[in-house]
């Protein structure tokens, strides 16, 4: 049986002072790891990582997050659904009747999403002063 090779690489393990209270200092210890080696194992800013610790061997690997795998959407199929639906609704919506049509889950829709729908599809948002709500539609 043939054992499977690990790339080995090397960085370098720093001591970081995070405060200093009546003249004792607290540390934290960092591992910087090259772009290079996040890219490969495909990890991003905000993964939650676990440590296992086998004598002197310590391993690191990125723990699935339940709520991360139920992706989102990205932008350019959250922009066309909503560009879908409102062709077909020349009076426009609502936010909260696009969620419930759409089957979307979050309260609100991303900022900045909604400025480049702006560009992107030509989305109007429009402050319906007698029912106090923004209705959504297309120019």
């Amino acid at each position: 049986m043939q054992e499977e090779q690990v790339a080995v690489r090397y960085v370098k393990l720093q001591k970081q002072i995070t405060r200093e209270i009546e003249g004792k200092k607290y540390y934290k210890w960092v591992i910087t790891l090259p772009s290079k080696i996040v890219n490969e194992v495909e990890w991003q800013e905000g993964d939650t990582l676990a440590l296992g610790v086998n004598v002197d061997v310590l391993t690191v690997w990125r723990q699935p997050n339940p709520k991360k795998e139920q992706t989102k959407l990205p932008y350019e199929e959250f922009r066309d659904k909503i560009a879908k639906l409102l062709e077909s609704e020349n009076q426009g919506l609502t936010w909260t009747q696009i969620k419930q049509k759409l089957g979307f889950k979050q309260k609100v829709p991303n900022n900045l999403w909604v400025k480049l729908m702006e560009q992107d599809i030509g989305l109007v948002r429009e402050l319906n002063t007698k029912k106090g709500r923004t209705i959504w539609r297309l120019k």
